[in-house]
């Protein structure tokens, strides 16, 4: 007779993708009784599955919307610099050029419905609406 705990053990490994070969060796049971444990509890080890599938599509989530945060906070500091420096360290077209590809990358990691209009209907000039490059004098390149 096996321990509950040898049974949880082989439900984890199992719904984990080991094979039962592999289980055998780690758990010292034969595999005649985990052919019959797979078996026997097939539902155990796919709800344990979708349990993992779950976990891993919240880790997912949770770092896209890291990166979401993490590229939305460059994009307010790229235009809050856009709009506050004199622009003689960084050319101006790379500083509009930054802010338009940070703002398609955050959209492009928004879901559908949560786009806002502005993106589906961008400007010609490749700038958000309202947004014209300030040439400070400077020639462009």
């Amino acid at each position: 007779m096996h321990t509950e705990e040898t049974i949880d053990n082989f439900v984890e490994l199992r719904a984990q993708g080991w094979t039962l070969g592999h289980i055998a060796t780690e758990l010292h049971v034969s595999k005649r009784t985990l052919v019959d444990w797979n078996r026997e509890y097939a539902g155990d080890i796919q709800a344990f599955r979708g349990l993992e599938l779950e976990l891993l599509k919240e880790k997912v989530i949770a770092s896209r919307e890291e990166d979401l945060n993490r590229l939305t906070r460059f994009q307010k500091d790229v235009n809050d610099e856009l709009a506050n420096r004199t622009l003689k360290y960084i050319d101006t077209d790379k500083l509009f050029r930054l802010s338009t590809e940070l703002r398609q990358e955050i959209q492009r990691m928004l879901p559908a419905n949560d786009s806002h209009e502005e993106s589906s209907h961008p400007a010609t000039n490749g700038h958000p609406r309202g947004m014209v490059p300030a040439t400070n004098g400077t020639p462009q390149r």
